[in-house]
């Protein structure tokens, strides 16, 4: 049996090394159902108004909206919105970096982390954060904003369980 020379472990210490590594796995807090809709589609509408250029309005693309069951949660995609005419796309890091601190001015009131630079998805340069409730934010440099996998709690899972049925 080895031993150790030094220090005991304090009681404190060794319970942060059972439970650091549990909230790892998890993380999300569940969004309770009742809000959750106005909460991404107030985020959505706070952010196209920002963003807008010469009075460019955005539509919630309707089918991309939807609520599923997994293993363990409900997971509610509060859908895309797309703006009636393409954004022009930042030409330099100055125009990402501007366009960055202005999402940033909005975001950080709705619980998404703050976005330090672009992200690369799917062959599109586009600003990319995470909330407290397991929501991917996506902006396209396009000006569409996607929001997806937000864990609610809801039982059922159901559309009409989140109000928009």
């Amino acid at each position: 049996m080895l031993r150790r020379a030094g220090r005991r472990l304090s009681p404190a210490v060794a319970l942060l090394g059972v439970l650091l590594p549990l909230t790892a796995c998890g993380g999300s807090v569940p969004l309770p159902a009742e809000g959750a809709a106005s909460h991404y589609d107030d985020l959505a509408t706070e952010l196209a108004s920002i963003l807008a250029v010469d009075g460019t309005s955005w539509e919630l693309v309707e089918e991309t909206r939807t609520v599923a069951s997994s293993e363990d949660a409900c997971l509610f995609a509060p859908g895309t919105w797309a703006p009636e005419t393409a954004l022009p796309v930042p030409s330099d890091d100055a125009g990402w970096d501007s366009r960055i601190a202005t999402v940033n001015s909005t975001i950080l009131g709705y619980g998404f982390e703050q976005i330090d630079g672009v992200t690369e998805h799917d062959s599109s340069t586009v600003l990319e954060t995470v909330d407290e409730h397991g929501a991917t934010l996506r902006i396209t440099a396009e000006g569409d904003i996607h929001i997806e996998g937000a864990t609610v709690d809801a039982d059922p899972c159901t559309e009409a369980a989140l109000g928009i049925a």
